[in-house]
């Protein structure tokens, strides 16, 4: 059973980096699992999300006047995405492992309806109203 999640990805000090906070369907039912799981259910839902979108624009690409426009003061007019960037494949197990590697470098940091959770092996409430939040840190410069 899936359930429903509120998802965002931010980074300090940029406004537009990041996404902006989107539903997703993790396939795991509401209630009691490892940070660890919730994680992996999560990568493996923008993966999925990711492929559908890649699918939908190589079937649907309109070059319209604002494209036209931007391309033609960049200097270069694209119908579309180059053949190599639509036929990436991206691993699902590939980006989970990536993942866990990162929480567990200190690359991001989790906020389960706005509490941090650090260890992989915590069990966390999962509800279908729940707010992920995945902040990615920044080195400061100079220390």
């Amino acid at each position: 059973m899936a359930t429903a999640v509120l998802v965002e990805a931010a980074v300090p000090g940029r406004r537009r980096a990041g996404t902006a906070e989107h539903p997703l369907e993790v396939d795991l039912p509401a209630g009691s699992v490892a940070l660890r799981g919730l994680l992996e259910a999560v990568v493996r839902a923008e993966v999925a999300a990711f492929a559908d979108r890649a699918r939908l624009r190589s079937v649907l690409s309109v070059l319209t006047e604002r494209s036209l426009a931007d391309g033609l003061s960049a200097g270069a007019v694209r119908h579309g995405e180059s053949e190599a960037a639509r036929d990436a494949d991206v691993d699902p197990d590939q980006a989970v492992a990536a993942a866990l590697e990162a929480h567990q470098d200190g690359i991001f940091k989790v906020f389960i309806d706005d509490e941090p959770v650090d260890d992989l092996d915590q069990v966390v409430t999962i509800r279908p109203d729940s707010r992920l939040m995945f902040l990615r840190l920044v080195a400061l410069a100079g220390g």
